[in-house]
């Protein structure tokens, strides 16, 4: 312990002595550790992660899955399944299902406004499921769970109960109008609990109703505890078994099967290959760091080898010299580390500020234990990694060599010299993976941003008004497999004033409805064109279908889209009026492409006794997501001559109206305005999710955008290395052939034909270099290729882009060298050593 307490102190005092060295060598180490610490602490919140839940190993998600593609991430479940799986299974101690949609919680008497919360509908049995308990009160028991007749209770969220009551220690029993319903507050969670980062404000009873049970409709996540002994295999094994006995039960089941995932798996897969492929990126730029320091280390020994020298001279073996140096490696990885881990906490706060909320699935992303240990375990593995090939070419001594050149700089070894080339070289073609990787996401990123949406975004404020389903609808009846409903009439007169009332505001110039906000989706309708007969239902690309959207008058003036033909819906299309529609510019191609769509009828295909609908106007095309690739056929219809029967898996396409305003001034600066508007009409039925289409747009790329943001850093911090290290050899190699240009210039050697000599060295390990990163990189960006948008894997321009730039890079890095060399005066040059 004495001899590597002293090996510390003597590393300290040497690095000490060279701040420069010190400093570059610790900064580049930071980058690299600091990256990596990052991105494994985000892996580490998700992938590797233990839930807070009791043996989060045995909870499983069950979805159902088509048996030709078992292995595909499970989907939501039917009621009909649920109940079966809950009943047959004998894998699972316990099984417990959910479905969330938003709620009203209605203004209260104490002058609280209106509220639009996040709920989550729970099984009683999923409380057991997951082995949670409240932190006070107690959760929904089976008997208000009941089917058909849930109990008017709700368990809050922490944040809920601190934010909206204050953390009103008395709230239990307090009773709360949520969707007009006099609700009872029986429980709040801990402030630890969540499900997998979902942000909700309460949990209620799930009560599936009879349609619900009967309906093919796909709306529950399941969950199950395994019992203790049964493995994966066997439940999955049992599970399918079930699934295939409930083929003669459900008929919709035809062709499905049941899959069994660890709930860590099948909640996380998406972001399993966008993360691992980050860590790729960040594991590159450590050892291109490591590269960088290794170079440095072995530049610096030419300076040491008289220190070795006599070292050895007094009595040191070469595994004495390699320690020390190894000591020295280490502690420069180490205080490299700190920096890095310093970096990663700054830069996770940036990236989790960047994203939407539960884009990450998980709340509890931070630089943990875990990570700090990964941390100190990579800074102490990269020290060794780095400093054990300049540690072991340093203690090769000659010692009568050594000690005669003692003050001379002489030639360093071709040894220590390939090293340091190849590692350049290796530099440089790590650095050109990540920057091509990069590039592809970049230009991929600037597709989707160049992408005409069809209308003008800009200054638009949107909010949602929203119906609960006890007010909006009634079943009937039962059509296709699913519920069918009657829908209130009282809901379109409700969404008008709505409309009537808003549009009157004061710097509101336009406004408008719609049953979805403005590119951001749109429901999914079959119809049939009238005098035409219908295509084949197993056709390929021949179903009739198109996306829907339910409008208000003036939604094309508001959001300026162009009208190509006929009209836009206007008031006088009112529910007594004939109906009518209209459609896109792709729509009318498609099914109309060479005579003229208007006046031509088409039916919907959706509710039993659709009427005939006129085509009246041709508007022009606009993308449903930022990301959408081309228009698809779209039809507008007037909201009050919807059909008055609506099917029960799409009633939240009648729930809601997104109202839309064009605003004067800055959109938000309305929030207030807006707020109180609408609870003059209704004030149980908040204004929610107020916010301008930019910001909805933004949300749609927010992951997209930070994950080319961190590829970007990584690849410019990359570049910058490795224009460092080429930087490095370049100047170092000047210095040991300075008596060599001396000489040639003596002779009569032109600085053109030394500038030559000396650009023909770096450009050499350029060439090397970048064949290396041509061929990495031909071979790791496929696995970008789900990533990309409009861009392929092998896009020959962002090949060669980023290719002529990282060349420009390092020539620029070896030219205050080279300069060095070409202005070399002979007479200095010949006394050098």
């Amino acid at each position: 312990m004495t001899t590597l307490w002293q090996d510390v102190l003597y590393g300290c005092r040497m690095l000490l002595k060279k701040p420069a060295f010190t400093a570059v060598a610790v900064l580049s180490l930071a980058l690299g550790i600091g990256a990596n610490t990052t991105i494994f602490s985000i892996i580490n919140a998700t992938l590797l992660s233990e839930l807070s839940f009791p043996q989060p190993d045995r909870l499983m998600v069950i979805s159902s899955v088509p048996l030709n593609r078992p292995s595909t991430n499970g989907g939501g479940v039917t009621g009909g399944n649920y109940e079966q799986w809950r009943d047959r299974s004998q894998s699972f101690s316990s099984i417990g299902a959910m479905f969330s949609f938003p709620s009203n919680l209605g203004a209260e008497r104490d002058g609280s406004p209106a509220e639009r919360l996040n709920g989550e509908h729970f099984t009683a049995s999923l409380f057991d499921v997951l082995g949670v308990r409240p932190l006070k009160g107690r959760a929904f028991t089976k008997d208000e769970d009941q089917d058909g007749n849930p109990a008017p209770v709700i368990v809050l969220n922490y944040g809920f109960w601190q934010r909206r009551f204050a953390g009103d220690p008395n709230i239990l029993g307090k009773k709360i109008l949520l969707d007009n319903v006099e609700t009872t507050i029986i429980g709040v969670m801990p402030a630890s609990f969540g499900f997998l980062g979902d942000v909700q404000d309460f949990w209620a009873p799930a009560g599936f109703t009879r349609q619900q049970l009967v309906s093919s409709a796909t709306f529950l996540n399941v969950i199950g505890r395994l019992k203790p002994g049964v493995s994966l295999q066997q439940a999955q094994s049992e599970m399918d078994a079930v699934a295939n006995g409930l083929t003669a039960v459900l008929s919709y089941n035809k062709g499905m099967g049941a899959r069994v995932q660890p709930v860590q798996e099948a909640f996380y897969q998406s972001l399993k290959q966008p993360l691992l492929v980050l860590q790729g990126a960040v594991a590159f730029v450590l050892l291109i760091a490591c590269a960088n320091v290794a170079a440095l280390l072995l530049a610096r020994a030419a300076a040491r080898r008289t220190e070795m020298a006599v070292r050895a001279s007094l009595g040191a073996d070469r595994w004495r010299i390699v320690r020390q140096l190894l000591t020295e490696s280490v502690i420069l990885s180490i205080v490299g580390g700190l920096f890095g881990g310093l970096l990663a906490a700054g830069g996770l706060k940036l990236i989790l500020v960047s994203l939407p909320a539960g884009a990450l699935n998980t709340n509890d992303v931070s630089v943990s234990v875990r990570v700090l240990g990964f941390t100190a375990l990579v800074s102490i593995l990269t020290g060794v990694f780095f400093g054990l090939v300049p540690a072991l070419q340093t203690s090769k001594v000659d010692l009568a060599v050594s000690l005669k050149e003692a003050g001379r700089t002489g030639m360093d070894g071709s040894g220590r010299q390939r090293v340091r080339a190849a590692l350049v070289t290796l530099q440089i073609g790590l650095a050109l993976v990540l920057l091509i990787g990069a590039g592809l996401m970049i230009n991929s990123f600037m597709k989707i941003e160049g992408n005409d949406l069809g209308g003008d975004p800009k200054g638009l404020l949107t909010f949602e008004f929203r119906f609960p389903q006890s007010q909006l609808m009634k079943p009937v009846s039962s059509y296709r497999g699913v519920g069918l409903w009657e829908i209130s009439p009282a809901t379109a007169l409700t969404f008008d004033r709505v409309y009537d009332r808003v549009r009157s505001l004061p710097g509101v110039i336009s406004a408008a409805a719609s049953s979805r906000t403005p590119f951001n989706g749109a429901m999914g309708m079959q119809f049939k064109i009238d005098g035409r007969p219908a295509p084949d239902a197993g056709a390929s690309g021949n179903g009739m279908n198109a996306s829907y959207m339910a409008i208000t008058p003036n939604y094309f003036a508001t959001l300026k889209i162009p009208i190509l033909q006929g009209r836009a819906i206007d008031p006088n299309d009112t529910a007594a009026a004939p109906l009518v529609v209209v459609i896109n510019k792709a729509m009318a191609q498609r099914w109309w492409p060479n005579e003229n769509p208007i006046g031509q009828q088409i039916r919907l295909d959706f509710v039993p006794d659709e009427q005939p609908r006129e085509i009246v106007g041709v508007a022009g095309d606009t993308r449903l997501s930022q990301t959408q690739r081309t228009a698809s056929p779209m039809i507008y219809v007037p909201h009050v001559q919807q059909t008055k029967n609506w099917l029960g898996p799409a009633w939240d396409y009648r729930a809601m109206m997104v109202f839309t305003l064009r605003t004067a001034g800055e959109p938000l600066s309305m929030t207030n305005a807006v707020r109180a508007a609408v609870a003059e009409v209704d004030p149980s039925k908040p204004a929610g999710n107020i916010r301008t289409v930019e910001q909805s747009l933004s949300d749609q790329v927010s992951t997209r955008r930070v994950y080319v943001m961190l590829l970007s850093i990584f690849g410019v911090v990359a570049a910058v290395l490795a224009a460092v290290g080429i930087y490095g050899v370049m100047a170092y190699a000047v210095t040991q052939r300075t008596r060599e240009i001396g000489i040639r210039m003596a002779l009569g050697a032109s600085s053109a034909s030394v500038f030559r000599l000396v650009v023909r060295q770096a450009l050499l390990l350029v060439v090397i270099g970048m064949a290396l990163g041509l061929a990495g990189s031909f071979g790791l960006t496929r696995y970008l290729e789900s990533q990309l948008y409009n861009v392929t894997a092998t896009d020959p321009t962002t090949f060669v882009s980023v290719s002529a730039g990282l060349v420009l890079v390092a020539v620029l890095a070896s030219l205050i060298p080279t300069r060095r060399a070409v202005t070399v005066d002979p007479t200095v040059a010949l006394r050098y050593e």
